[in-house]
């Protein structure tokens, strides 16, 4: 059962956004700024040690992208290839991190679902035309940020942390699934930002409208 599309707004999206976006969020500042005071060891180096989870946050929120990953693979049906191909592999790599034990490596990575609570509202029939364009260019800005810029760097933290300890309690196998899953996550966000762009300066040339319910090319 889903929450439904009411006032054009996928609700389904927006509440898993919301819930992983903001708890990865937390997570990234927890294992940046309070990782040495709770364990005495920096974050992600201390779960390549095979340390627990800082908090049950960090366990909890691939559980639930993976649950959530398969309402993504039905709307990759209508939606097209790109997003099909991006509930599939969120499944497929939520479902393998949870399997073994390293959940928490995973979760903040999720921070970039912070850019999806906007893209869940951007059809919201409430929105006056001035309201519109302030959440076009908000969710702009928060896919830049969150998917562009955050993201990329905190998989070069985990990355590096593999590099310099990588604990016996993982396979060694994990470490190709996490540059593997990586790498295409970070060329699928960089693909949907150059089509993003391309749709922003068409905007703005008045080459098309500013309606929101434009298909991107």
């Amino acid at each position: 059962m889903t929450i439904g599309h009411k006032y054009e707004i996928d609700w389904d999206a927006c509440v898993h956004a919301i819930l992983s976006g903001f708890g990865s969020a937390i997570c990234v500042y927890l294992n940046y700024y309070a990782a040495v005071n709770m364990t005495g060891i920096t974050e992600p180096l201390g779960s390549m040690n095979c340390n627990c989870p800082l908090t049950s946050l960090h366990r909890i929120i691939p559980a639930m992208t993976q649950g959530y990953a398969i309402c993504d693979i039905i709307n990759g049906f209508r939606l097209g290839p790109a997003f099909l191909a991006h509930g599939i592999a969120t499944f497929t790599v939520s479902a393998i991190f949870c399997e073994l034990e390293a959940s928490h490596i995973l979760t903040p990575m999720m921070i970039m679902e912070v850019s999806t609570i906007v893209l869940a509202i951007l059809r919201a029939d409430f929105l006056t035309p001035t309201m519109q364009l302030i959440t076009q260019a908000s969710f702009a800005l928060l896919f830049f940020v969150s998917r562009i810029i955050i993201s990329p760097t905190v998989f070069y933290g985990i990355f590096t942390a593999m590099n310099t300890n990588f604990g016996d309690c993982f396979p060694p196998y994990l470490y190709y699934i996490t540059l593997g899953f990586g790498g295409f996550f970070h060329c699928l966000n960089a693909f949907w930002f150059f089509k993003l762009v391309k749709k922003i300066k068409k905007k703005l040339s008045g080459q098309e409208s500013m309606d929101v319910n434009e298909k991107m090319d």
